[in-house]
């Protein structure tokens, strides 16, 4: 096939993007159906839409699958993917323009705007579409249960007149809407919190790690501004989009699952791993500014607990370091 997946990336990306179609994941689950990807231009949306592709160049699954972003750099994104049969490429703010009725719906990243979580929710209600809405774990907010994990019954404090909390309101919204149109419409819709998803590239919620990533790609010094004690949970980007079909296959509808690996960090601690996992290149952290430490009146930390995650069947795969030795080579090979 002339635009199959494998001809089209880097060896290392293709080959990471393969072990979700080579996971528990039953692809032929979604064997002749339609399935969108909304945020596809983003790194766990990409990894999803193309382990979809692959599953049809391997399995002979028939998905056509619906890419939809915000951005027209999808296009760039995808490149020469962009001329497959199986897949359609929609660039839109607004759901309710999109004519193509799906029979799943995987929303990978937060909301933007108010009247784009009303657009979604409609969508699905209309498509009668079995969904997962993923949110980031800045939904909680700050909150002080006096644990080691935040679990999906925890509620943080949010001061909503500060306009940096804007996308946790909006985050807020889309999970109540979504839980609401579940229960009063009977919609197969469930709900997933994610926390830290790391890869080759920025995934949207906090850059730290790309930065560090990009400049040890680089061969260069990783400087940190501060020694950043802030612990929070991270996931591989394949896990993240095995866990989240998890969540859309296996999950219950109305009901908030999660994501994450168990594996929690800081800036500082992956700056670290990344000299001592590639001792090699002779870099080095470098400190711009004094230590910084956390107070004991800090709220509980990032740390989402994943019990309900596992209990769908969800172990993860990818070890913290292993992942970071991936991003980077994958990251290095993407720029060749």
């Amino acid at each position: 096939m002339e635009n199959e997946v494998k001809l089209l990336l880097p060896n290392n990306l293709y080959d990471d993007i393969k072990r979700v179609t080579e996971s528990d994941i039953n692809f032929s689950v979604f064997k002749g159906k339609t399935v969108l990807v909304n945020s596809a231009a983003e790194m766990l949306g990409y990894y999803i839409v193309c382990a979809l592709l692959i599953s049809n160049d391997l399995y002979d699954t028939n998905i056509k699958v619906v890419a939809v972003d915000k951005d027209d750099s999808i296009f760039t994104e995808y490149g020469k993917l962009t001329a497959r049969q199986d897949i359609e490429f929609i660039v839109s703010k607004d759901f309710s323009m999109i004519n193509e009725r799906c029979d799943y719906v995987i929303n990978t990243d937060k909301p933007c705007f108010e009247t784009e979580v009303i657009n979604i929710i409609n969508y699905i209600r209309a498509a009668k579409a079995s969904a997962v809405i993923n949110c980031g774990s800045e939904i909680y907010g700050d909150v002080f249960n006096g644990k080691d994990s935040i679990s999906e019954a925890d509620f943080g404090y949010c001061d909503s007149y500060k306009t940096e909390n804007f996308n946790i309101q909006l985050e807020r919204l889309m999970d109540t809407s979504a839980k609401v149109a579940a229960k009063e419409y009977g919609l197969d819709i469930k709900l997933s919190r994610m926390c830290q998803v790391f890869g080759y590239k920025e995934s949207g919620n906090d850059d730290g790690y790309f930065n560090i990533f990009n400049t040890v790609a680089n061969k260069k010094n990783i400087e940190i501004k501060n020694k950043d004690k802030t612990l929070r949970s991270y996931i591989y980007v394949t896990d993240a989009a095995v866990a989240l079909l998890k969540v859309l296959l296996f999950g219950e509808s109305g009901e908030v699952y999660n994501i994450s690996s168990g594996y929690i960090a800081s800036n500082d601690i992956i700056a670290q791993y990344c000299v001592k996992l590639f001792e090699n290149l002779g870099i080095k952290v470098v400190y711009k500014d004094k230590e910084n430490f956390l107070s004991p009146m800090a709220p509980t930390i990032d740390n989402l607990n994943n019990n309900k995650l596992k209990s769908l069947g969800f172990t993860p795969e990818v070890e913290l370091q292993d992942g970071i030795v991936r991003a980077v080579k994958n990251l290095y090979e993407v720029r060749e």
